[in-house]
């Protein structure tokens, strides 16, 4: 079962910004929609690694406020109508006070894993985080339930995250959990094969 906050950050995104997407960074629909995917799920497991420093991610949080991308950025009915490119530079400082050094490793991970160019993940995954930060901060009355949720949710949204980055993230023992199987019952396979499979859904 997809976790209730992939799914609710799944759906701000509209199938129009994934046109625009392609467009601007000349990419394959699908495999664009996998980056973004696994650039969430990267960037959720990232956060939920360093929540537990509350000054580190208040001072995230607090950070994304003064952005131009939370400033300018629109949503009608849920759903994102309108965004400014400037994730494309604002997406650096906190990927970096997430992920420490390991930003440049992890967009060419996914870059490598997904089949897109390295400039494309690397501006991806600046959007993802700008994307959820943003979204964190309009819940921010919800934080206590959005932590959560991401705590109890870690497992499934694991599976989204190739095992390359999980690696470098710090679950190098985690075992792939196949969504469709039985709870209890943990499928022993190349999670990579399962990966490629997934499509991002709206």
């Amino acid at each position: 079962m997809t976790p209730i906050l992939l799914l609710q950050l799944r759906n701000i995104i509209t199938s129009p910004l994934i046109s625009i997407f392609c467009k601007k960074f000349e990419e394959n629909e699908i495999l664009l929609r996998k980056s973004i995917d696994t650039s969430i799920c990267t960037v959720l497991i990232g956060l939920e690694n360093i929540m537990d420093n509350t000054i580190l991610y208040d001072k995230i949080i607090d950070s994304i406020t003064f952005t131009e991308f939370y400033k300018t950025i629109e949503f009608e009915n849920g759903k994102v109508s309108s965004i400014n490119y400037s994730f494309e530079q604002e997406g650096l400082i906190p990927l970096n006070m997430i992920f420490s050094n390991k930003k440049g490793r992890i967009s060419e991970m996914i870059s490598n894993e997904v089949g897109i160019k390295s400039e494309t993940a690397g501006a991806i995954l600046n959007f993802a985080v700008m994307l959820i930060l943003s979204h964190f901060v309009n819940e921010r009355q919800k934080s206590i339930i959005i932590q959560n949720d991401l705590n109890s949710q870690k497992k499934v949204i694991l599976n989204n995250v190739p095992e390359g980055i999980r690696v470098l993230l710090g679950y190098s023992n985690f075992e792939y959990e196949d969504a469709y199987a039985d709870s209890n019952t943990v499928i022993k396979t190349d999670s990579k094969t399962h990966f490629l499979n997934k499509i991002f859904k709206f």
